[in-house]
């Protein structure tokens, strides 16, 4: 049983270092705002009959008793978080987002710490610190005295807006409670999916660009790591509990430069020592987890994004 709880969680990060990867490529061909409906449409066709069928909610119901709720995790996970992400990938690259996708588990612990007065161990602090030293040797290249004065990448900055928008969508749905776990994302991905229409308009879409790679690559957001891995995650944590599955999350930055190597886009030396900082100080992080568990479990039911 272990054996295979380790193997769904691999193949989680796996699928959220593809988005990466994949949401890189799409930039490309499509606005960051399209790539973020086009992806959330694929996978409600996925995530609303799994509900149905695995969960037999009452949607309408679970709809008035939560709205207010559901509204704001969908502001903050489908419209402000999944746009912020591609718009990123546009100026950075599939590596640099991934490691600074890795200081989300930092992050909520450092908030938890401030806005919910939990408690944090002294593994836990050190390894926040580690996160952070990581994360800024990527940015500056590995010159951490520019950090004062050098020109960041745009697409880094927004990679790193996004991140606290992603914290703040896992202390909020710890609030979210009573609504199964699938019909949860189904119901966010939905109202978040109609909220991004407006927007649309405002990034036309140019079809004589897209490709059958690109339309490829968007039905691949939409399968692996929007509906894919949120299933493997939550499976591995049943079976293992939140505080070892979350450790997994430190192959994020390492799958996707293995993916990034495969696909021919070159590493940096700074890239490299920044991302081997990043994991050790996640996985210090990752130790006496058990007042954040339970709930931080959700956090990543959307997708890693």
């Amino acid at each position: 049983m272990k054996y295979k709880a380790w193997i769904l969680l691999l193949l989680a990060n796996l699928f959220w270092s593809g988005n990466m990867i994949f949401g890189k490529l799409s930039s490309t061909e499509f606005p960051a705002v399209w790539t973020a409906f086009l992806r959330w449409v694929v996978a409600l066709i996925l995530l609303i009959p799994i509900a149905q069928i695995v969960e037999k909610p009452s949607w309408l119901q679970i709809w008035k008793k939560n709205r207010g709720i559901i509204a704001v995790l969908a502001v903050l996970a489908i419209v402000i978080y999944s746009y912020l992400m591609y718009a990123s990938l546009q100026f950075t690259s599939a590596a640099n987002g991934a490691l600074i996708n890795t200081l989300t588990p930092a992050l909520i612990m450092l908030f938890s710490l401030i806005f919910l007065r939990e408690k944090v161990s002294t593994f836990q602090f050190i390894g926040l610190i580690t996160s952070l030293i990581g994360v800024l040797i990527v940015l500056t290249k590995g010159n951490l005295l520019q950090l004062f004065f050098t020109h960041y990448n745009k697409g880094d900055a927004l990679m790193f807006l996004a991140v606290l928008c992603w914290t703040a969508y896992s202390l909020v749905v710890k609030k979210a409670k009573g609504i199964p776990p699938i019909t949860l994302v189904a119901m966010i991905a939905i109202v978040g999916t109609i909220l991004l229409i407006p927007f649309l308009f405002m990034q036309p879409l140019q079809y004589k660009e897209v490709t059958s790679f690109g339309i490829m690559g968007i039905i691949y957001l939409g399968v692996f790591p929007a509906v894919g891995s949120f299933i493997f995650w939550n499976q591995g944590i049943k079976m293992l509990g939140a505080g070892k599955a979350g450790i997994t999350m430190n192959l994020l930055p390492v799958f996707t430069a293995i993916i990034a190597v495969i696909l021919g886009q070159g590493l940096v030396i700074s890239q490299i020592v920044g991302g081997l900082l990043t994991i050790a100080g996640m996985i210090l992080t990752s130790i006496k987890l058990k007042q954040v568990s339970p709930e931080k479990s959700m956090a990543p039911q959307l997708n890693y994004e």
